[in-house]
């Protein structure tokens, strides 16, 4: 059961990379999408069986939550906003 949380992870983590790709033709719906894809993986992946499926989804999702969320998060709290 544990080997297949970390397929699904996997899984997950490769279809918010391919919202993510999809948002940079031109649709921003699919990022939100893919986010909350990617938490759900995230939270799968700590959960899974020992494996490669289980780095796969910790580390891809995690990196994804970073990158298309938490960055601009902090970029735009601190560094682009005007007094």
């Amino acid at each position: 059961m544990k080997k297949v949380l970390g397929i699904i992870s996997t899984i997950l983590f490769f279809i918010g990379l391919a919202s993510y790709i999809a948002m940079f033709f031109g649709n921003d719906n699919f990022l939100l999408g893919g986010v909350i894809v990617s938490a759900i993986g995230l939270i799968l992946a700590f959960f899974a069986g020992k494996g490669v499926y289980k780095r796969i989804g910790l580390i891809g999702n995690a990196i994804f939550i970073i990158v298309a969320f938490i960055f601009p998060l902090i970029v735009t709290t601190f560094f682009w906003n005007k007094p």
